[in-house]
C-alpha cells in the first residue's frame, strides 16, 4: 500500500497487469475566445513550467466535443469543467475554482415579466415554461446540478420557452442573442459576462437575476478520463496546484471575472477554498469543497 501510494504522488497509476501507467503527454481542452484573456491561460504556463517532462498540447473543443472525448478514455483533460455527479461518473476532477452560480441575464427592459419570488430569485422552471419569452443556453455545457435538472425537465415546444444552442466556445454566441433581439433572457455564469466586454455587448442594457434554488456556489476544474492514465494526470496536477502559490495564481486568475457583489456575497467562501487549495488534495472522485 505504501508503495502504491509512493507511486501516484509521483505521477503514475497502477493497471490489472501491475504496469505502472506514466504521464507522458497531454491535450488541454479549451475554448476558443478571440479577442481576451483566458482565466486558464496562466494556469496552463503554470503548469507548462512546472511540468516539463510532459508535452503539453492544446486543443479547441466546445463542452460536448470535450466530454465526448473524456469518455472515449483520450489523453486529454477539460481546463475549465463544473463538477457534477454525472461527469465523476467519466472523470476524475482536482477543483482550481469556486464561482458564483449561473444566472437569468435578461434585457432591463423585461425584468419586470419575470416570475420572481419574495427574494427576488428567478422561478427558473415558469419562465422556461412561459413561451411569450425565449431563452437561450449553451447545449452540453453543465449549469450545476440543480439548474442542469430544471433545463433537462424544460417543456418540449417549436416556439416560444427556453432553447439549447451548440457552441464551439464556452458560449460567445449567447449574449450577442440578447442584443440582436433573438433572445429575451439567457442563462449565463458571470465570468462568461466579463468575457464578453470588448465583443459588442452592451452590457448596460442587461441585468443579472439570481436563480430559485440555485443560489450556492458552483465548482469547477481540470477533469482528466477516469482511467489509469487519467488518474496519473490528475494526480499529478493536483500535486503541482497544490501550494499557496498556485492558490494565489487560481484565485488572480479567476477572481477577476466575479463582480463586486458576488464577491462580497462569496468572499469568505471563497478564502476557505483557496486555503483548502494550496495544499494536495487526491479526493478526486468525490464532489464538495475538498
Amino acid at each position: 500500500m505504501r508503495r502504491a501510494v509512493c507511486a501516484l504522488l509521483l505521477g503514475f497509476a497502477t493497471l490489472a497487469s501491475g504496469q505502472p501507467v506514466k504521464v507522458e503527454s497531454v491535450t488541454w481542452l479549451v475554448s476558443n475566445v478571440h479577442g481576451t484573456a483566458r482565466p486558464i491561460d496562466g494556469m496552463l504556463a503554470y503548469l507548462g513550467q512546472r511540468w516539463p517532462e510532459v508535452k503539453q498540447e492544446e486543443l479547441t473543443a466546445n463542452a460536448k466535443r470535450s466530454w465526448q472525448l473524456i469518455a472515449a478514455g483520450e489523453h486529454a483533460c477539460h481546463t475549465s469543467a463544473v463538477r457534477t455527479p454525472e461527469r465523476e461518473q467519466l472523470a476524475y476532477f482536482t477543483n482550481t475554482v469556486l464561482m458564483a452560480p449561473s444566472q437569468v441575464i435578461v434585457k432591463r427592459d423585461l425584468y419586470k415579466r419575470l416570475p420572481l419570488n419574495a427574494a427576488g430569485e428567478v422561478d427558473l422552471a415558469r419562465l422556461m415554461a412561459d413561451k411569450r419569452l425565449s431563452g437561450a443556453y449553451v447545449e452540453g455545457r453543465s449549469y450545476g446540478p440543480v439548474i442542469d435538472a430544471l433545463i433537462a425537465q424544460r417543456p418540449a415546444g417549436k416556439s416560444g420557452g427556453a432553447f439549447g444552442y451548440p457552441s464551439a466556445d464556452f458560449g460567445s454566441r449567447i449574449l450577442p442573442m440578447l442584443g440582436r433581439g433573438r433572445a429575451d433572457y439567457a442563462i449565463e455564469y458571470e465570468a462568461a459576462m466579463a468575457l464578453q466586454v470588448g465583443n459588442g455587448v452592451d452590457m448596460k442594457l442587461l441585468r443579472s437575476v439570481p436563480i430559485q434554488g440555485a443560489s450556492e456556489p458552483v465548482l469547477a476544474g481540470i477533469a482528466c478520463p477516469r482511467t489509469p492514465w487519467g488518474l496519473a494526470a490528475i494526480t499529478t496536477i493536483d500535486r503541482l496546484l497544490g501550494n499557496p502559490e498556485a492558490a494565489a495564481m487560481l484565485r488572480q486568475q479567476f477572481g477577476t471575472r466575479m463582480s463586486e457583489d458576488s464577491l462580497r456575497h462569496y468572499g469568505a467562501r471563497i478564502d476557505a477554498f483557496t486555503q483548502l487549495r494550496s495544499k494536495p488534495s487526491r479526493e478526486y472522485a468525490t464532489p464538495g469543497t475538498r
